[in-house]
């Protein structure tokens, strides 16, 4: 995936701009790999959003249960 992907993946997961700005600036490869993201994310305090692309024991139920990582999980 590439950088441009990315953000417009980490923006309909509704990242702060910030944070997808601090996560896209750790990567200094052209392509950036869905785990990467996932990993950058929960650094973060967001739960996983691309679980689905790379663990083969997550399924598309799994997936479609697992809302967009619209919220840090402590934000209350």
């Amino acid at each position: 995936m590439t950088k441009d992907e990315a953000v417009l993946e980490l923006r309909f997961c509704n990242v702060s701009e910030e944070d997808i700005a601090f996560i896209v600036d750790k990567c200094k490869h052209k392509n950036i790999s869905p785990q990467f993201l996932d990993d950058e994310l929960e650094k973060l305090d967001y739960e996983r959003f691309f679980r689905f692309e790379y663990d083969e024991d997550f399924g598309a139920h799994d997936a479609y249960a697992a809302s967009p990582a619209n919220k840090k999980r402590n934000s209350d």
